[in-house]
């Protein structure tokens, strides 16, 4: 029996939208409130961007918080010659332009802050190492009130990816949600089972998907069980840390239990163990497994708040 997991809540700290000592004391400008700009023309669709060696130039719509203004510029799939993407994923690339609302310069940290979500929830981070970026931010997002800021981000997306959004999440609960291309909320299907976790979290169990043709098949004499889930994170002002292959295992009538299998590594939505849902946000993601034979079988989720829960699987 392994070892019961330590579920982790991150606390992002107060500095992760943070207004540099520029001007400290100075009033914030008032400027006029954003509309909400239209496309000059249509978001790009997914064959386009597949066939595009570049992102295609877009006019975002235009999102505000009290720290700074933002839009995307250019989103789209691309295809770098010299960087294999991860199993089940692809490269999208988006452009941002902002600035600050304040007088002051407000940085925000890429990796620690800032997410990719597509149509169907799924979440990504960026990637460390996109070197085919023409303009990238760096390491963090510098905005000043003096002029727009222009930068490029990568992210490694579920290669059936139709649009995304980027996600800025800070603990102070002051984040952004700035659509790249056409505007959306995620969807996915209504749950056939629901745990609740305390004031931490809520696990959707949604119904069994078709595994994809693409994984390693499994080992002879053995079944593959995957599943789809959503991971809503009931905090505003923390992330959580998820140890996917801990706190999801399946049990069986004689009490053995079943790890996620590695091959879960090869689902384009997948929640890596210690990945975060962002503060006041949902994640979904799927989990393979392998077992033995086809017999009558328990999900088991080790919580925060809660010790075990278990339901059945029909």
């Amino acid at each position: 029996m392994p070892r019961k997991a330590v579920p982790m809540l991150r606390a992002a700290s107060l500095g992760a939208i943070a207004a540099l000592a520029s001007s400290c004391g100075k009033p914030p400008h008032d400027p006029a409130p954003a509309s909400s700009a239209t496309h000059d023309g249509a978001s790009p669709t997914v064959s386009e961007a597949r066939s595009a060696s570049a992102p295609s130039v877009i006019s975002g719509t235009l999102r505000q918080n009290k720290y700074l203004k933002l839009a995307a510029t250019e989103a789209g799939f691309v295809d770098p010659p010299d960087h294999k993407p991860p199993p089940g994923q692809r490269y999208y690339t988006v452009g941002l332009r902002g600035a600050s609302r304040s007088r002051n310069d407000v940085a925000i940290g890429i990796q620690q802050f800032v997410f990719a979500q597509n149509d169907q929830g799924c979440i990504s981070r960026p990637e460390p190492s996109a070197t085919w970026l023409q303009h990238p931010f760096g390491a963090a997002m510098t905005f000043t009130a003096a002029q727009m800021t222009d930068g490029q981000m990568a992210f490694a997306v579920p290669a059936d990816t139709k649009t995304i959004r980027v996600l800025i999440a800070p603990a102070e609960g002051e984040g952004l949600i700035v659509p790249a291309g056409r505007d959306f909320t995620p969807n996915w299907p209504a749950p056939v089972s629901t745990i609740e976790d305390g004031s931490t979290l809520r696990l959707l169990v949604l119904p069994r998907p078709e595994g994809p043709t693409s994984l390693t098949p499994p080992a002879a004499g053995t079944m593959r069980l995957v599943l789809d889930f959503v991971v809503e994170n009931l905090k505003s002002t923390q992330g959580i840390e998820f140890q996917t292959s801990q706190q999801l295992r399946l049990r069986s009538p004689t009490g053995s239990y079943v790890q996620a299998s590695a091959v879960t590594g090869q689902l384009g939505c997948r929640l890596d163990d210690g990945d975060v849902i962002p503060p006041g946000h949902s994640r979904r993601f799927m989990v393979a497994y392998d077992m033995p034979a086809a017999v009558p079988l328990k999900l088991q989720y080790r919580g925060f708040e809660v010790d075990e829960v278990s339901v059945d699987l029909q």
